[in-house]
């Protein structure tokens, strides 16, 4: 590595402290180090038109800003670093990226990559790209809930805010998928790109990133409580004890692009972001093999 461009949220979660030592490492190793700021009043599209002239691109923040990130390098080929500086990092987690600033840098120089999927969502006449995940009803609602608990409570604002929830709407559920038609009935659709949840907790099985499909979940039920066994069951999944059995509790799909219709109307939220004043009917498709990131994990391990 001879150039890096760092992309920072310095709003993001917890800080970006370890950052700052991760770039006096590289700078201290010889590396160019080029440091621009994601704001309101910049893109990640304008802040990245030049990376075909860097090494690799670092994007920290949470899974908000590296997802952005993400979708301004689609199709440019150039390796991209998630830094972990947010509150959840999911994508991080998944990729089993730490914020330490020694093994970044040995993974900067020496680490594997792959090509990963990214996706889409269009609501209305605006459109959205994720990396993580996006989805409607329960979730939207509770990462809304947990933004005032997050400067306190971290990551664990997102179970607390679930939990207040002591029950939420159950709606009829129409996907339209890949030209065919499932009618359902539940509290939440989520559609997934990377499988692990917050705590590396699997959100369900069969979810690969580099697979060229979404994933679809619909959970089941009426209160946040309907999941604790689903959540037991995913706790199996990660400690790889006994048979996992989901139930009737959860469906599961795969395909290349979706449309949710609901009744009544749910919020919708990509990456942790809700979309303001955004209901359901949202359109999704995937795009596939969009971005290569840098990774500690082995490629195998990328799938639940």
């Amino acid at each position: 590595m001879q150039r890096v461009l760092i992309i920072e949220n310095k709003k993001a979660g917890r800080g970006n402290h370890n950052l700052h030592e991760f770039r006096d490492l590289m700078i201290e190793k010889g590396i160019n180090v080029v440091e621009r700021e994601l704001s309101h009043e910049t893109t990640p599209q304008a802040l990245t038109a030049d990376a075909d002239t860097f090494d690799a691109v670092v994007a920290a923040g949470g899974d908000g800003t590296i997802s952005c990130v993400a979708h301004a390098l689609q199709g440019k080929d150039i390796p991209m670093l998630p830094f972990p500086a947010g509150t959840a990092n999911l994508i991080a987690v998944n990729l089993g990226i730490q914020d330490h600033a020694e093994n970044l840098y040995d993974l900067l120089e020496h680490g594997e990559s792959s090509k990963i999927d990214l996706a889409e969502l269009v609501v209305g006449t605006k459109q959205y790209g994720f990396t993580m995940l996006a989805g409607v009803g329960l979730d939207a609602e509770m990462i809304h809930a947990s933004e005032e608990l997050k400067p306190t409570l971290g990551v664990a604002a997102y179970v607390v805010a679930m939990m207040k929830k002591i029950a939420v709407p159950e709606a009829d559920i129409v996907l339209e998928m890949d030209g065919h038609t499932v009618e359902t009935r539940g509290m939440s659709v989520m559609i997934a790109n990377f499988g692990m949840a917050t705590f590396g907790l699997p959100i369900a099985e069969g979810i690969d990133p580099a697979d060229g499909l979404l994933t679809i979940i619909v959970l089941k039920g009426n209160t946040p409580l309907a999941l604790v066994p689903s959540i037991i069951e995913s706790i199996k999944k990660h400690l790889k004890v006994g048979k996992v059995d989901y139930g009737d509790r959860v469906e599961i799909y795969h395909c290349r692009e979706i449309t949710i219709r609901t009744d009544p109307v749910l919020p919708i939220q990509y990456d942790g972001e809700v979309i303001e004043d955004a209901v359901t009917p949202v359109h999704a498709r995937v795009l596939p093999r969009a971005v290569r990131v840098l990774r500690v994990r082995e490629k195998e391990e990328l799938s639940t």
